[in-house]
């Protein structure tokens, strides 16, 4: 880091906390293409070198707000113990990080697919497998139900952040789809999508979501009893 950003820095009094919470609220507000070093600087009234303290580059910082929105994850599980019913766990698990997919669209979709490795993301990786371990698997199998959850819920939830995150000219259009598309395909050569297409239209994401979470909750159930 040069000096002048060292100076920026303890003058303005910039920290990690305050850099990731100005990022992420450009990031939600503009959309991730507003973020730059450049661009944060202005935000924050320091030239952009005081960043490079916290941060090698912009990765580093994305990697930063995903963490962040981990963290606040956490936050909504604080009350699962060792003696909370493991479904429970996950249930509450599942309900937390579709908050924050749906709070933070922007940085979920950028991120669900990333390893940040950090201290919340840490954190997380260990509730989940200490809820995992009491129930009797072997190991490679608990770290295989541990994946299966995770992943398959953040891939979920990326999906819907990034639909999400379209313009809403573009997202209307995909939305619409099911009824502009496919409840006017021919019945003959299309019979089961016309038979099924108002009810196509009706479900909703929070449907999906919920179906998929008691999904992977019996699935796990049928591993323990193997």
């Amino acid at each position: 880091m040069t000096r002048k950003g060292w100076e920026l820095t303890k003058a303005t009094g910039l920290n990690l906390t305050t850099i990731v919470d100005r990022a992420l609220e450009l990031a939600e507000r503009e959309g991730l293409a507003a973020l730059s070093m450049r661009r944060l600087g202005r935000e924050l009234g320091v030239d952009a070198t005081a960043f490079y303290r916290h941060f090698r580059d912009k990765d580093e910082l994305v990697l930063a707000l995903s963490d962040r929105t981990i963290a606040m994850i956490l936050d909504r599980i604080t009350m699962i113990t060792p003696e909370t019913d493991w479904r429970e766990a996950l249930r509450l698990i599942s309900d937390a990080m579709w908050h924050q997919a749906r709070s933070y669209p922007v940085v979920f979709s950028l991120t669900f697919a990333r390893t940040t490795g950090g201290p919340a993301e840490r954190q997380v990786v260990e509730t989940i497998l200490r809820t995992l371990q009491p129930l009797g698997m072997t190991p490679a199998k608990t770290a295989l139900m541990y994946r299966l959850f995770v992943d398959t819920l953040l891939s979920l939830a990326g999906m819907n952040s990034t639909a999400r995150t379209l313009p809403p000219d573009i997202l209307e259009k995909d939305v619409s789809a099911w009824s502009r598309v496919y409840a006017a395909l021919p019945g003959k050569e299309f019979p089961a999508t016309r038979a099924h297409a108002d009810a196509l239209i009706e479900v909703t994401d929070e449907q999906i979501w919920a179906a998929s979470v008691d999904s992977l909750i019996t699935y796990i159930e049928t591993q323990i009893a193997d």
